[in-house]
């Protein structure tokens, strides 16, 4: 069985001594006096309107919110988007002019028919 190193009794000379270091010297209606002031002042300190507090937080938030966009972003993308074996295979069309004949044809395609059949593909 496991017995309790400590004794959880009260210690009577350790108690006289904090009685007496604690216990006021002066008029005990003015050490009262004292530390509910002090108290009153340490609780005004220590209340921080909760407005304040959300205000705090709201630049970190908008950097952690905007960086998590991003990322559940250019995830989706690599996730949902099959990676092209070339270039060229990433510049084509899957039917339609390319890309790569708006750049490189002597008369190219319209900018419209391209772009659209970019966005017809996805």
């Amino acid at each position: 069985m496991n017995e309790l190193p400590s004794d959880f009794r009260p210690d009577p000379e350790l108690g006289a001594t904090l009685r007496s270091a604690l216990e006021p010297k002066d008029d005990h209606a003015a050490f009262v006096a004292r530390v509910m002031a002090r108290y009153d002042q340490a609780l005004a300190r220590a209340m921080i309107p909760t407005l304040d507090v959300l205000a705090s937080w709201f630049r970190p938030g908008i950097a952690a919110a905007a960086a998590a966009l991003i990322a559940g972003f250019l995830l989706g993308r690599a996730v949902l988007a099959p990676a092209p074996t070339s270039f060229d295979a990433a510049l084509a069309p899957v039917e339609g002019p390319g890309l790569a004949a708006l750049v490189t044809a002597p008369d190219p395609p319209d900018a419209s028919v391209v772009f659209t059949s970019l966005v017809e593909q996805r």
